[in-house]
């Protein structure tokens, strides 16, 4: 069995920081800790980039202060408050010579997470100099990092931003979670919709039961464009249970359970 803690999207931005909202992160590392999954996956769009947002990008006076730096430090504060308690469990056991713990790390761009590269296509001023991957210093972190549309496996079971249409496209609601299983051969685990949603299918002539998830969101806002509109957000995360048969089990918690669990 392997054990995959999966964080939805997180949209962390420079706002979060600045308001003390990234403490989600701290709680969830103590919740890594006491249950010690062996994968911990972020599932994509982890930070907004407001800064390259298409949708605002001709807004002068709404863009004005968001900066591609400023939302790094964000990010890398969070990454920094999830990774605390994992770290300092480390160090106790170390001091006490026993082993510690260090779960495999994986990081999933997402389409937010790709507003860098498309901006980068039509001004290639800072082509090299920037990237994701470098400026949350992943590598260095111990983390995988899978590009948007790319898909990680882990026993048999694809975990990816969002499952991609024929034709290139980002599957949408509804019934996000049946078109997933049209378009995998195994089971697959996603993000980008913020819903939680789960289906499963036996085909003939399979010998498996073929799972589709949607995970959820881990934030508390809601972003302008959605204010005043219906949201089946689920936030908080999800722990999966994957046997050799390529089934998984779902356990869930929302954000408000983990924030009074673990603060």
């Amino acid at each position: 069995m392997s054990k995959v803690l999966v964080i939805g999207d997180a949209h962390v931005d420079e706002e979060q920081l600045a308001n003390g909202q990234l403490d989600r992160f701290l709680a969830l590392g103590k919740k890594i800790v006491a249950e010690k999954p062996a994968y911990v996956v972020i599932i994509g769009d982890f930070l907004s980039l407001n800064c390259l947002s298409a949708w605002d990008r001709n807004k002068r006076q709404k863009m004005e202060g968001l900066r591609y730096y400023k939302e790094l430090e964000a990010g890398n504060y969070a990454l920094d408050l999830l990774m605390k308690p994992i770290n300092d469990y480390n160090v106790r056991c170390k001091k006490s010579k026993v082993g510690g713990y260090n779960p495999k790390w994986v990081y999933i761009s997402g389409n937010h997470e790709d507003r860098l590269a498309r901006y980068l296509e039509t001004d290639p001023t800072f082509l090299g100099t920037v990237s994701i991957s470098k400026d949350l210093a992943l590598a260095s972190r111990g983390f995988v990092f899978v590009e948007y549309k790319d898909v990680y496996n882990i026993g048999g079971v694809s975990f990816t931003h969002v499952p991609i249409s024929g034709i290139g496209k980002a599957i949408s609601n509804p019934t996000v979670t049946q078109k997933a299983l049209k378009l995998f051969a195994n089971s697959v685990v996603f993000g980008h919709t913020h819903t939680l949603d789960h289906c499963a299918e036996h085909r003939h002539g399979a010998d498996h039961l073929n799972q589709a998830l949607s995970v959820g969101c881990f934030f508390y806002h809601v972003d302008d464009y959605a204010r005043g509109s219906k949201t089946d957000y689920w936030r908080g995360v999800v722990t999966l249970n994957i046997y050799s048969d390529n089934r998984f089990d779902i356990e869930t918690q929302s954000l408000s359970s983990l924030m009074e669990q673990y603060k």
